[in-house]
């Protein structure tokens, strides 16, 4: 029995809604990079995580990471959070006169400097977009093949978004960075089919797309399991590096959308595309 083509490159379009829709209802956790906020980070064995919570105010974030030189206390407070109270009862809770005694820093980003930040990444992501199409088009010089290789790129942002959502990893200078990446990362594979089956002529349509899937797949599985070990080496090593974490899961999740947006959508079109164009 063959397979509808056209059901099966559906399925991503419609997964992609579903994930913009949640997006928009669940919501995206922000840094301090975006929202504004203080930063506190303590070194602090052996702490009673409860404890010391209880004498902060509600709205601050309490979290841990543990390294090789030991385990650190990373506090987040919002822009409108108290600081001097927040460090009165830090230096309660640690029986200190100052808290430059123990081993601790502080990040501040004003209300300002993080809306320029949202300003200036929504540009970079914008820019990114118009010339990634611009180059695309000039490549292909068609309006369907090309605007499948800017489908793919936008189903994949808006999926690694929504697992961004899901998983509650912070919108941030390091993942914006990230979603540049698989911007990259998406449109290497499209072109690349895209490329194969409309500009070489060896072999049928069915053997073309099945060279393009071996080379493809091999390309994205490659970079899943590095971005994969680098996770877990994270998680289990370095807990500390929060950013690599947060780059590394926002690349896998986009990774294994391309692997449906490319191989199931973008595939559907273009062989539809060529089908037709055969056809007239």
């Amino acid at each position: 029995m063959k397979l509808n083509y056209k059901l099966i490159a559906l399925i991503p379009i419609i997964l992609t809604i579903i994930a913009g829709v949640f997006t928009y209802t669940n919501g995206l956790k922000e840094s301090i990079d975006v929202s504004g906020g203080t930063e506190i980070t303590i070194m602090a064995d052996n702490i009673q995580l409860d404890e010391l919570k209880a004498t902060l105010p509600k709205d601050v974030e309490i979290r841990t990471a543990k390294s090789s030189s030991g385990t650190f206390v990373i506090i987040t407070a919002g822009k409108n959070a108290d600081i001097g109270e927040i460090d009165k009862n830090l230096r309660n809770f640690f029986n200190v006169n100052n808290l430059n005694e123990l081993q601790y820093s502080q990040k501040q980003i004003g209300a300002s400097l993080s809306s320029q930040f949202w300003r200036d990444g929504l540009t970079a992501v914008g820019f990114a977009f118009a010339f990634m199409a611009i180059v695309v088009w000039m490549t292909f010089r068609t309006p369907i093949p090309s605007a499948a290789v800017v489908l793919a790129a936008v189903s994949d942002i808006i999926l690694a978004v929504a697992g961004m959502s899901l998983f509650n990893i912070p919108i941030s200078t390091a993942t914006v960075a990230s979603l540049l990446m698989l911007l990259g990362y998406s449109v290497d594979t499209d072109i690349m089919l895209t490329t194969k089956i409309l500009k070489r002529r060896k072999g049928t349509l069915d053997e073309r797309i099945k060279e393009s899937m071996r080379t493809g797949i091999t390309m994205s599985m490659t970079t899943i399991i590095a971005m994969f070990v680098l996770y877990m080496v994270v998680v289990y090593i370095v807990p500390a590096a929060d950013i690599l974490k947060n780059i590394s899961a926002v690349i896998l999740f986009g990774l294994i959308a391309d692997l449906m947006t490319t191989w199931m959508t973008n595939v559907g079109i273009l062989r539809y595309y060529v089908e037709r164009k055969k056809k007239n």
